[in-house]
């Protein structure tokens, strides 16, 4: 059985549209009359969990549920921003709007609702007084607003970030979590949810499945269950792995199995072979901001690539673009929302900005025969290749520039090294220079400058020497950096020897520099201070990075205080500045 691609949409109120994705029945399986709606968590859990969620969508439909997952106001790919108003009621309201349009769009009666987190707390809010909610399916639900944002403040002081310099704090009352805001009065709106006190019953069903490495959620499904709930509580192994980083993070199998039988129970099958009706497809472009319209769709007659082009209001239509590559394996809407700010942003200046999804990350279908989630895939230069394509038939666009972070500026570079016609790259803390895959992670050239970095501030620190006398500091570990650092050194040497006689080495990144220079591409390095990225151009370029320099032809610009994703709020507002500066955005 082969699922039909599932199909981008906006729906909701014309001047604040949410977006989704309608995963539709195969016409081979008999379909039922109640759908799914999918409710995802709030910030850095929503961009982990969104591979995951979109293996929920799939699995439903295959056994006949259409499925709808989609983003809440002011989140992903929706109108507005984390700042906007009365987030709460928004978002409850985003799920009103998610449940109407899964009704409109198919022939389902009632529908379930799967929340994950604060995803569940919104579901259940959501479903509590409306008739047609079949069933709630809630996944490790946050089950009060108080001890949750205390667990946010938590993280944010764990994880260690720097503090903003003046003219970045946040306003009053605002808390921040792994870069996303949220504000004094969505605090307020937040304080006062508690599951555990409520009154009726969000549905008839619920299916409550707590992770297998904590104590289960025993208060909300005694709660339910005296409400008058039908209960099946149940704890699962994969929410831990489901909530890694991106690039890390894995599909919950048995939960997603457990919520397909439990979904399989519900409604009632029709006719198989019966198609859902056909919908004329939602309408685009749309308005999200004012002078600005996005269209969303596929790039490709296979559809394989997708993405969104973010464009001016104001007439002609802009020939200039820039192409937004994936950060690590994180969605097209880029580290904290950093793409969808910037495309937006770009395109009030009079710019075209395509996000879009490299083959299987995100929202792309990966190629055949190649598998989902694979950050540095050999197929990413052609994805670049296919997005300027499409730019250059469907918009017009006659001049490219090309943005990436991590492994996005490792695509950029390699798409400028390809050939491809880009009058710039902007490369932000690029981490690798060459990659083959299967390649061990154990000492990446990366981890040897960042180590080798650290050791050499240590020099100087007493209290470390004190440590490595008194056998605290691994000597095995720090001679083996040492001797990698001294190879690291000596292939240098011999690369610049050989480009310096007119007989590059493979893997020669000075060679590449200088090769993507003579086409005239201009080439725009930004490095967070102290992120090993700097030092391995410099080591691995060898004298071609100081030559390019010299001659205007190589840029590095450096941000102090940003980890290495530009996570905080106010680094990002940062690395807006220089990149538009960089790039010529004015």
């Amino acid at each position: 059985m082969t699922l039909a691609r599932a199909e981008p949409r906006s729906f909701g109120p014309a001047d604040r549209p949410c977006f989704g994705w309608l995963h539709r029945s195969p016409p081979d399986v008999a379909w039922r009359d109640v759908g799914l709606v999918i409710c995802k968590p709030f910030g850095y859990e929503a961009i982990c969990a969104h591979r995951s969620l979109r293996h929920f969508a799939d699995s439903a439909a295959a056994i006949g549920v259409p499925s709808l997952r989609f983003d809440y106001d002011g989140t992903g790919d929706a109108a507005g921003d984390d700042r906007d108003p009365d987030r709460w009621s928004a978002w409850v309201g985003s799920v009103h709007h998610a449940i109407d349009e899964l009704r409109t769009l198919t022939l389902v009666k009632s529908v379930c609702l799967l929340g994950v987190r604060l995803g569940a707390a919104l579901a259940a809010k959501a479903a509590s007084g409306r008739a047609d909610v079949a069933g709630l399916i809630a996944i490790v639900p946050v089950l009060a607003g108080k001890p949750w944002l205390r667990e946010l403040n938590a993280l944010e002081i764990a994880m260690g970030f720097a503090g903003p310099p003046p003219g970045f704090e946040l306003r009053e009352g605002e808390q921040e979590s792994v870069g996303f805001v949220i504000t004094a009065d969505t605090k307020k709106s937040l304080q006062d949810v508690d599951l555990v006190k409520m009154t009726s019953v969000p549905a008839a069903d619920v299916l409550l499945l707590d992770r297998d490495d904590l104590p289960a959620n025993v208060k909300w499904a005694e709660r339910l269950v005296a409400l008058g709930a039908r209960v099946d509580h149940r704890r699962l192994p994969g929410y831990a792995q489901m909530m890694l980083d991106p690039h890390e993070s894995e599909v919950p199998t048995m939960m997603v199995d457990a919520v397909s039988q439990w979904l399989g129970q519900r409604g009632n099958a029709s006719v198989s072979g019966m198609p859902l009706p056909r919908v004329a497809s939602s309408p685009s472009p749309i308005r999200v901001v004012s002078g600005v319209e996005e269209t969303a769709g596929f790039l490709d007659e296979t559809k394989t690539l997708f993405g969104i082009v973010s464009a001016p209001t104001a007439t002609p239509r802009p020939t200039r673009a820039i192409v937004l590559l994936n950060a690590g394996a994180i969605s097209h809407i880029g580290p904290s929302r950093l793409y969808v700010d910037l495309a937006r942003r770009w395109a009030a200046r009079g710019y075209l900005v395509l996000r879009f999804d490299q083959a299987g990350i995100g929202d792309s279908a990966p190629y055949p025969g190649e598998p989902e989630n694979v950050v540095y895939s050999v197929s990413a230069a052609a994805g670049v290749a296919g997005a300027m394509a499409f730019l250059r038939e469907k918009w017009c666009v006659t001049e490219y520039q090309a943005l990436g972070l991590c492994s996005g500026a490792y695509h950029a570079l390699k798409a400028a090294v390809a050939g491809l016609p880009l009058k710039a790259v902007a490369i932000v803390n690029p981490l690798v220079f060459f990659w083959k895959p299967g390649m061990s992670l154990a000492y990446p050239s990366y981890q040897v400058s960042g180590e080798a970095a650290r050791y050499q501030r240590s020099i100087f620190q007493l209290d470390k020497w004190k440590k490595f006398f008194a056998g605290k500091v691994s000597v095995r570990a720090f001679a083996e950096v040492i001797a990698r650092r001294i190879a690291l050194h000596a292939e240098i040497f011999v690369r610049n020897m050989a480009r310096g006689m007119g007989r590059p080495l493979p893997q020669d990144l000075g060679a590449d520099l200088e090769a993507v220079s003579r086409r005239g591409v201009d080439l725009r390095f930004v490095f967070a201070t102290g992120d090993p990225g700097e030092d391995l151009l410099h080591t691995q370029g060898g004298t071609s990075v100081s030559r390019l320099m010299r001659e205007q032809r190589l840029h590095i610009r450096r941000i102090a205080g940003p980890n290495h994703a530009f996570t905080p709020a106010w680094t990002r507002a940062a690395l807006t500045d220089v990149l538009e500066e960089e790039l010529s955005v004015r």
